[in-house]
């Protein structure tokens, strides 16, 4: 059985929550592409777009929230369902895609809109309370949470209907076969405002057959994979900038495909950074979520706002302990690493030769 068949599971549950709000062969827009390096969000992406085509679903408008213009997307979906991509920002933690999010959910009361699961964190009063009034003034917003700490903060700050749901991740199908390991151990670790240490010196959590990275660059990448994202960068700004000129069915289905290639670039990238150890030490959700995926052993260290460790426990990853553990710090979980790595019952992802 491969780590998808695994969780088969949750996918169901992903297609069943959403399947209750979209009409079968609907048209639809979403919104939220990933145009940047960090891998989790482009397997965000690319679950929602799975999981989209599995309903049957009509995607006519794509953008990112740079990109988006209300106008292009009026013109391309009059009435329907617009869907805002999943991750970990709902809240303040990165305002311009709350901005975006806000904006979106203000200019289309007449559209119904589902934002896809996220986890919610707001540090200022004033920004939920902006956010609660944009949200309680639309008419039909749904909000899926994925994990029980922000599906209470939902409950507790919003009238929309809130439902748990897991990440869209879990509807990634055909993840690449792993490559025969470089090194013993990866240690991804965040490299912003969500660590939970971010003053840890360069050195620290590092060691003999530790290597030491984050995903947000290229870290994994060949001379290929780099022309090849350099190509699709340039189809995205040309398709980009007809579908703002004309917002027609020709340039936005060219966006859409540029887009999900450039996702599933990003998505080869990762597979290949975390099969390039042994075993990974991480603080990054998606680290844990793909590590489960690859059936790679590999222990998690909590970011700063406990989304890892919320996510784990709304879920139950403590049954999964035979390849994810946790840990309170990196030196623990580097150590907890090399004892997995060293117990021969620790099951071992099939590999290529």
């Amino acid at each position: 059985m491969t780590g998808l068949d695994r969780w088969a599971g949750l996918r169901r549950r992903l297609t069943d929550v959403l399947g209750a709000l979209i009409e079968p062969s609907s048209r639809c827009a979403l919104l939220g592409f990933p145009s940047y390096g960090n891998v989790g969000d482009s397997a965000i992406w690319l679950g929602a777009r799975s999981l989209l085509d599995g309903l049957g679903a009509e995607v006519v408008y794509t953008a990112d929230h740079h990109d988006f213009r209300a106008a292009a997307l009026a013109e391309r979906l009059p009435s329907g369902t617009i869907l805002l991509t999943g991750g970990g920002n709902l809240g303040d933690l990165w305002p311009s895609h709350q901005r975006t999010r806000e904006h979106v959910i203000s200019a289309f009361p007449g559209h119904r809109i589902i934002q896809l699961p996220q986890s919610v964190h707001f540090g200022d009063p004033a920004g939920l309370e902006r956010a609660r009034a944009v949200f309680d003034a639309h008419p039909d917003l749904v909000l899926l949470l994925r994990d029980e700490h922000s599906l209470r903060a939902a409950r507790r700050s919003f009238r929309a209907p809130s439902v748990l749901a897991p990440d869209c991740a879990f509807a990634l199908t055909g993840l690449p076969r792993l490559a025969r390991p470089e090194r013993r151990i990866l240690w991804l670790r965040r490299t912003d405002h969500e660590s939970a240490a971010p003053d840890e010196p360069d050195g620290a959590g590092t060691g003999a057959g530790v290597h030491r990275t984050d995903w947000t660059g290229q870290e994994g990448a060949d001379a290929h994979w780099v022309a090849a994202a350099r190509a699709v960068r340039q189809r995205i700004a040309a398709a980009s900038a007809e579908v703002r000129g004309t917002a027609g069915a020709r340039a936005a289905a060219e966006l859409a495909d540029a887009q999900d290639h450039h996702a599933r670039l990003q998505l080869r990238r990762g597979c290949r950074l975390l099969g390039s150890a042994s075993a990974v030490v991480t603080d990054r959700l998606h680290g844990h979520l793909l590590s489960l995926l690859l059936g790679l052993p590999h222990v998690v260290v909590d970011d700063r706002h406990g989304k890892v460790g919320g996510y784990w426990q709304t879920w139950g990853h403590d049954r999964h302990r035979a390849v994810a553990r946790r840990a309170p710090d990196a030196d623990r979980a580097l150590r907890t690493a090399a004892a997995l790595l060293a117990d021969p019952a620790t099951p071992r992802p099939a590999r290529d030769r």
